[in-house]
């Protein structure tokens, strides 16, 4: 029988998850700067000396922010992420992006990839993988990582594209997206990844088009623990992706303070009006997944709550 756990730390407009299996360790994203200490904190409780790998959904400084600090003082065998080439149009939080913040963005970049370098943690870039997927292997548990191309190169290097040689658009869109299916419970951590309306076909409906893939495959046709995409902000959970999901369980990097300009707490009713919706603004949460679902809530103060207030 498989076993998965998986630690959802209290961030907020902030990703840091920790899969746990047999004793073996591995982070999902590693949060923004500031919740360094928090992430220590409980690194520490659970006695983790060794991580199997880190996974970076995509090049924000709200995910890969720690990525260094954990390389540096705990033993991380791998690191998976894409390549970064300083090419968007937008910067982490959403304003237009300029040469000053890409040079420090790509700067930060590389001082990843010399720690790697340093403590021996080899680096694997899934924008490599064949066909948008690749799957990690974590104690007998299946980490299909979808989209892992790198959208934004692909329009800013291709002749024939009319982005071509242009900053554009924002990391979001190169964000992958987790799928597990541990037994017959199924898991959707959604990175950022976007189901945004554009008319430009390489970026349009992700999410969807992943979830499409997925159900395929697994003849499935709900997610019983979905980790939001974007926090839960930014219009990116629509109804129309809220009723593919059906969630049972929706665990969002957020707190409500932020999500009233977004119908997401209503979609999400909409589409299955017995979801569970679990912020992360006071509490984190460690989900135990066998053959059934179970999970604990730990109260925590908030941190972003904390400093913005000060």
């Amino acid at each position: 029988m498989q076993n998965l756990k998986i630690h959802f730390l209290n961030t907020i407009w902030s990703d840091a998850m920790i899969l746990e299996s047999n004793k073996h360790y591995a982070f999902v994203d590693t949060g923004s700067l500031f919740y360094y200490p928090m992430i220590e904190k409980h690194v520490e409780e659970y006695n983790i000396k060794h991580i199997d790998f880190i996974l970076l959904t995509h090049y924000h400084t709200d995910h890969y922010s720690n990525i260094k600090s954990l390389i540096e003082n705990y033993k991380v065998d791998k690191l998976y992420m894409k390549h970064y080439y300083a090419i968007e149009g937008s910067t982490g939080s959403g304003s237009e992006s300029n040469e000053e913040y890409l040079a420090n963005e790509f700067r930060k970049y590389n001082e990843i990839l010399d720690s790697a370098k340093e403590y021996n943690t080899e680096v694997i870039f899934i924008d490599e993988a064949k066909d948008n997927y690749y799957e990690i292997n974590f104690q007998g548990n299946i980490l299909e990582l979808y989209d892992t191309d790198n959208k934004l190169y692909k329009l800013y290097s291709d002749p024939n594209s009319e982005y071509y040689n242009q900053k554009r658009f924002s990391e979001n869109f190169n964000s992958i997206a987790i799928f597990i299916k541990v037994n017959n419970n199924t898991v959707f951590l959604g990175g950022d990844a976007t189901c945004s309306v554009t008319d430009i076909v390489e970026l349009k409906g992700l999410t969807l088009k992943m979830l499409d893939k997925i159900y395929a495959k697994h003849n499935i046709n709900a997610i019983d623990i979905y980790k939001s995409c974007h926090h839960g902000g930014g219009g990116t959970n629509t109804l129309e992706l809220c009723e593919k999901l059906k969630a049972k369980y929706c665990i969002i990097t957020n707190t409500a303070r932020w999500l009233d300009n977004w119908p997401t707490y209503d979609n999400l009713k909409k589409a299955n009006d017995k979801v569970e919706i679990l912020p992360t603004d006071h509490q984190k949460y460690i989900f135990t997944i066998e053959d059934k679902i179970t999970y604990e809530v730990i109260k925590d103060e908030s941190l972003f709550l904390l400093l913005s207030k000060n």
